[in-house]
């Protein structure tokens, strides 16, 4: 019985002192990027597929307005992040120009498993899902307009994208965060 006190406590103390080194950890120039990148991502991706949506459930979906979202929401995104990556830049100061150091190169290329399981398992999914729901479009009363089973496919496949991203943020920062 003395033993189990003894182990539990312990283990209590190295919680305790894992929990104080992760509260007194400075983020990394590279993890605020991710924090960064991933509400960008979540937040301007977020607005382009609520429209989208929007847009199909009221029946006046237009290709050419669709496509100018598109376009705002790709330079949207291209612009926060350079704007960010300015501004935190500036902040951090030379840490920002050093080189990525082993920890930071190792967390980055494990993310890119579950991402790309992410976007293999979404294509793969939308692959087998695309006749069943493109039949279904079909059967629609009143029909979709023509040419809409393209940019629903390509949208899907748009979503797939934008999640495997947020997947290798996430990953990278939930390294991060549990320290390695």
């Amino acid at each position: 019985m003395k033993l189990l006190t003894i182990d539990s406590m312990f283990d209590i103390l190295y919680m305790m002192w894992r929990i104080e080194n992760i509260e007194d950890r400075k983020m990394a120039f590279r993890e605020k990027m991710l924090w960064a990148s991933m509400a960008a991502t979540l937040g301007i991706w977020g607005w382009y597929f609520i429209r989208f949506a929007r847009a199909l459930k009221a029946g006046n979906f237009d290709q050419g307005a669709a496509t100018g979202d598109f376009v705002m929401t790709v330079a949207l995104v291209v612009g926060v992040h350079i704007v960010a990556a300015i501004i935190l830049a500036v902040i951090t100061g030379k840490e920002a120009g050093a080189p990525a150091d082993d920890r930071e190169k190792a967390f980055a290329l494990s993310a890119y498993r579950p991402a790309y399981f992410t976007l293999s398992s979404a294509v793969v999914t939308l692959m087998l899902a695309g006749p069943v729901l493109l039949r279904i479009a079909n059967e629609w009363q009143p029909a979709p307009p023509h040419g809409l089973a393209p940019v629903l496919l390509g949208n899907a496949l748009l979503a797939s994208l934008v999640l495997a991203e947020l997947v290798h943020s996430g990953w990278q920062i939930a390294r991060f965060r549990m320290g390695g």
